[in-house]
């Protein structure tokens, strides 16, 4: 198959049957409830499916529907439309303008219009309309010359047709009446038979070789199928527009296509007032081609180049804006700084030669690169408003502005910035960034940084400083948190190159710049900020501004994974601030105390600071306020145990739409999804609850924030708990296509869980201990994900590498209130230890000690993790499994203890935990000889265990054992 959108399409489906473990066609068959034939052609046949069978086959397999459908689309148009000849020309989009372009050439009558601007691809589109079809076209093209050559594009049309068939020609001219042949050899002398006969200069011949051309016509065309193109007519003799005049003025066999620039200045008048005149004619049809969308973009990038085309088309579409000989043109050289030679040339000819007043308003445009009002492009340029005037009026009649601007004024293409960028001398363009800084930086609506950057193009430091300060706090209000760490860090460079400012104090911008590090995760830059933060003279600094600054230190070495250290600062902020009047900052310090306690889990703690900020509501930062909500959610599991009711209190607080702070939304669906994974809620209504703040996530950027990241990473573990792989990697992948990042690395250790299910075990372990390396806060969060890495390891066959990481966490865990959520993690130690002993064929005793090991360690815990007051729907589940598990590490494990854990899993929806554990139980039975029970239960795992490649695939080695045996 070669390549293109079915190509992709196949591939695609391919890969999502690997990924899914290679179900079986049949399998697939009763999933979508079409014939395993259908589902066969579908993945291998170079005939294109149906979309509602790709669209079912998609969605069984967990893919993405709306990329699917993309490429469906493109595979089955235009190329693919029953009325196009097999391989006809390939062009992007124009799915619409190309059928009535073919209907005209085929069956209608008069003239179709093709217009649209310079590089729009009027050509190719009619090009693509001949090659779809069996009439023959006559092509005449209008040339741009010094002077006019009559009917000279009229002429080489009916060449084209006596040099395609000489005898087609002559049939024509036989029925014509006897006067056509002489008048038509002044068009063409090929048809001087060299009798003398020629038809008389008189003053009726122009009269006679307009009619004799239009019978002309219309007997080749009374012969067979013929029709007529004519290219670039804006460039034509005004007798060929005569001439087509005359033949339009009653419709008729053949049909004629003429293509026509649009919005070019070097069109003169008498061909723009032919054009206006036209259009209004009865019989005349127009087709205006539009610029190409984004998609269609991607399209037209996919024929010329095969692949990678998307990822080309985001950089190049802002620039082409759809143009598709633009588009060809810069992908020759997407990553170059010029523009490529033929482009910058036609660019330059497009914008001519300009005297000073209006290149003066064309380079303000293009330096500025906006859209601008009057009032503001005359205070940037200094001309007074008849010259800026005129010189609006010349632009416009060279078509360099926008049309439908209203009052304001801007240049019509983006590039057209780019060729101005080439004409400035040196020294201009400071010149020009200098004004138009002085102007926007008064003008309404204008960002800070946008003035900031005309400063730095200035080459003026001393008051882009400023500027820079206002772009950052903007930037920060708005929850654009690496734009703001970005501006954060050009203000402090600016700093150290000696421009400074009297508004804002050094610890003031070391003290933002840490805060946006922290919302971006961005650890190594904020531990260079902590690091200078540190080494302010702090002992001249107010209370306040000190305690401001260790909060910051405190917050930065709590990122870095010192918790202990963190907590030191923060309390050593509190005194200094205790003392003093309430503030924002005294409340927004015991909102981030209270968050460490809690995911140190010394959660009485947490409380009374959370108790304490509570008191402080009224003094609070809008945005914080909204946050405090997200800790009173814990505070409510914390105080009644009860998750269902405080889940309800958070969708309460989520309906909430005066919430200022989108980050605050996020905040609250994270815990309150995360509470929901402890119930025994189903996945689709994590899903509800996580649904509208994703939206806002998306709305605000801040799919890649950590909240935003924890909120699908619970949704994914909620449809890996129900053993829906294909949902869940269906909601991690869109935050996982880059590599682990401080914020999304708990993300990735779940996608690596949906890999390992999908039977990629070693890639899964790859990805897991990578983002392990980016987790550098091992909090409770990270002792909640750690059951999913220990998963991996196992199946990995490294369950000697899992035992001492899981009990260097246990032993942390269990001496404190940590141990009421350890159950998970001492299962999967049991069965480290188990696989252990079961890899060395370890000796009665090692087991036997390694069992006692395990016991004690829980009868010594704070609190019995499988103890009824566990706030975890799961606990009775994984007190049985962990019997279970010791069983089989002391080597006496039973059928019935490993059936009745299933059973308990079974009760909780959970199939692939219950097929884990029918699986074991089978190789007891196995082993015990009992090969019917084995048989039995391995099938049920097999079952249980679907989307759970390495589970299914070990009952079936199962079943096969106990069938031999």
């Amino acid at each position: 198959m070669p390549p293109g959108p079915h190509r992709e399409l196949v591939d695609m489906l391919r890969d999502l049957h690997h990924r899914a473990g290679w179900p079986s066609l049949r399998r697939l068959a009763e999933q979508t409830g079409v014939s395993h034939t259908t589902v066969s052609k579908a993945l291998s046949s170079t005939a294109l499916p149906s979309w509602g069978t790709v669209e079912l086959l998609v969605e069984a397999l967990g893919g993405d529907v709306s990329r699917a459908r993309e490429l469906w689309v493109a595979a089955s148009t235009p190329s693919a439309d029953p009325e196009t000849k097999s391989g006809a020309a390939r062009i992007a989009g124009r799915v619409a303008e190309l059928r009535v372009v073919r209907h005209h050439l085929t069956s209608g009558t008069g003239l179709l219009l093709v217009t649209g601007e310079a590089g729009i691809g009027k050509s190719a589109l009619v090009g693509a309309a001949v090659a779809s079809t069996d009439v023959f076209v006559a092509v005449g093209r209008c040339l741009h010359l010094s002077r006019e050559m009559p009917l000279m594009p009229v002429a080489d049309a009916l060449r084209a047709v006596l040099e395609h068939d000489g005898r087609w020609m002559a049939a024509a001219l036989t029925a014509c009446p006897s006067f056509v042949a002489a008048s038509l050899a002044r068009l063409l002398p090929e048809l001087d038979d060299g009798s003398g006969t020629r038809a008389p200069d008189d003053l009726w011949g122009h009269e006679r070789l307009f009619a004799a051309v239009g019978s002309t016509l219309r007997a080749l065309a009374d012969e067979r199928p013929l029709a007529v193109h004519l290219e670039d007519c804006h460039w034509a003799d005004r007798s060929t527009l005569d001439l087509l005049t005359h033949v339009i003025s009653k419709p008729s066999r053949p049909p004629i296509v003429a293509t026509w620039r649009l919005d070019d200045p070097d069109v003169s008048d008498v061909h723009e007032d032919w054009l206006a005149r036209t259009r209004r004619t009865d019989g005349v049809a127009a087709v205006d081609v539009p610029p190409l969308t984004p998609a269609e973009t991607a399209e037209q990038l996919r024929l010329l180049l095969g692949s990678g085309a998307d990822d080309l088309a985001r950089r190049i579409h802002p620039r082409s804006q759809g143009l598709p000989l633009y588009t060809a043109e810069l992908a020759a050289g997407p990553d170059a700084v010029a523009l490529p030679r033929a482009l910058a040339d036609l660019l330059d000819r497009r914008i001519g030669d300009l005297d000073d007043v209006p290149w003066r308003v064309a380079r303000t445009l293009g330096v500025a690169q906006r859209r601008m009002p009057p009032g503001v492009l005359r205070a940037a340029t200094g001309l007074p408003p008849e010259a800026m005037d005129r010189a609006l009026h010349q632009l416009a009649r060279r078509r360099l502005l926008r049309s439908g601007t209203g009052d304001d004024a801007e240049l019509a293409h983006p590039l057209f910035v780019e060729a101005v960028a080439r004409r400035l001398v040196p020294g201009e363009a400071a010149e020009v960034h200098a004004r138009l800084a002085e102007t926007l930086g008064g003008a309404p609506g204008v960002e800070p940084a946008e003035v900031a950057d005309h400063w730095l193009a200035a080459g003026r430091p001393d008051q882009e400083v400023s500027a820079r300060i206002d772009a950052a706090i903007v930037a920060g209000a708005r929850f654009a948190f690496p734009k703001e760490l970005a501006t954060w860090l050009r203000v402090l460079a600016l700093w150290d190159a000696g421009h400074t400012t009297e508004d804002v104090d050094l610890w003031e911008v070391l003290v933002r710049a840490i805060d946006a590090a922290v919302e971006t995760g961005e650890i190594e830059t904020g531990h260079a900020l902590a690091d200078r933060a540190a080494r302010l003279p702090l002992d001249q600094l107010s209370d306040s501004a000190r305690a401001q600054v260790l909060h910051r230190l405190g917050s930065q070495l709590y990122e870095e994974g010192d918790g202990v250290g963190a907590e030191e600062l923060l309390d050593q902020a509190l005194r200094l601030l205790e003392p003093l009047p309430p503030s924002p900052e005294l409340f927004r310090l015991l909102e981030d105390r209270t968050g460490l306690l809690l995911q140190m889990g010394r959660h009485r703690e947490a409380l009374d600071a959370l108790n304490r900020s509570a008191e402080l509501l009224e003094v609070a930062d809008a945005r914080f306020r909204g946050r405090h909500r997200a800790s009173v959610l814990w505070r409510a599991i914390l105080a009644t145990g009860d998750a269902e009711a405080a889940v309800e209190e958070a969708l309460r607080e989520l309906e909430d739409d005066a919430d200022p702070d989108p980050v605050a939304q996020l905040m609250i669906a994270a815990n309150a999804t995360d509470a929901l994974l402890s119930t025994s809620a189903p996945a689709a209504r994590v899903e509800e609850l996580a649904r509208a703040p994703l939206a806002t996530a998306e709305a605000w950027e801040l799919e890649l924030s950590y909240p935003g990241a924890l909120i699908r990473t619970n949704v994914c573990w909620a449809h890996l708990l129900e053993g829906n792989t294909h949902a869940a990697r269906a909601w991690i992948e869109p935050i996982t296509r880059s590599s682990p990042a401080t914020n999304t690395a708990f993300a990735h250790l779940m996608l690596a869980a949906v890999e390992l299910r999908e039977g990629h075990a070693a890639a899964a372990l790859r990805r897991s201990r990578e983002a392990d390396e980016h987790i550098r806060i091992h909090d409770q969060n990270w002792t909640l994900c750690l059951p999913w890495a220990a998963e991996i390891e196992l199946w990995a066959g490294r369950a000697s590498d899992t035992c001492p990481r899981l009990a260097d966490v246990l032993a942390r865990d269990l001496a404190g209130e940590p141990a009421a959520a350890a159950a998970p993690l001492l299962v999967a130690l049991a069965r480290a230890h188990a696989e252990v002993m079961d890899e060395t064929a370890a000796s009665s005793s090692l087991r036997r000690s390694a069992s006692t090991s395990l016991r004690a360690q829980v009868a010594g815990a704070s609190t019995d993790p499988f103890g009824p007051g566990v706030p975890d729907v799961a606990t009775a589940a994984n007190a049985l499994l962990w019997e279970a598990e010791l069983g089989r590490l002391e080597d006496r494990a039973t059928v019935e203890v490993w059936v009745r854990a299933a059973s308990q899993w079974d009760l909780l929806g959970r199939p692939h935990e219950s097929a884990y554990c029918r699986w074991r139980a089978a190789q007891v039975a196995l082993r015990d000889g009992r090969g019917a029970v084995a048989t039995r239960l391995a099938v049920r795992a097999r079952a249980d265990a679907r989307q759970h490649v390495p589970l299914a695939d070990a009952a079936t080695a199962t079943i096969e054992r106990a069938g031999t045996a």
